[in-house]
């Protein structure tokens, strides 16, 4: 293998450590270092929005904007919002796009510093 290839193979292993870090072990966990979330629905309509709610999260800040925050993504897939984390918590309304199909799904919540990531109970998306 020649230098540059090594060099390559290298590069390409850094860059792909990141995405293999963003899920922990086993997948993310309903509960996390005691960070906890609540959903206010067990359905909700395709273009609907559930309330969500998070409490016990430890996060300090984030490493692309001021203050602490947590991400809430649908399936481990697409990020949804961007709510603030204030005395260890959040709350808000996250529209289901009506893209979503029917069917079962589930909120990941992702915080950082220390990294912190939480699976919500499932939730039945319905169609309008």
């Amino acid at each position: 293998m020649t230098s540059l290839a090594r060099l390559l193979a290298f590069a390409l292993t850094l860059a792909l450590v990141p995405a293999a870090l963003a899920v922990p072990p086993g997948g993310p966990t309903s509960t996390h270092d005691g960070a906890k979330v609540t959903l206010d629905r067990a359905s909700v309509k395709a273009g609907g929005r559930i309330k969500v709610t998070g409490s016990s999260w430890r996060s300090r800040g984030s490493r692309v904007q001021d203050g602490a925050q947590v991400t809430v993504k649908i399936d481990d897939r697409d990020i949804l919002a961007i709510l603030p984390i204030k005395a260890k918590r959040f709350s808000g309304r996250v529209r289901i796009p009506k893209q979503v199909k029917a069917g079962r799904h589930w909120l990941r919540f992702l915080a950082s510093d220390p990294a912190t990531s939480v699976k919500s109970r499932s939730f039945t998306v319905k169609r309008p």
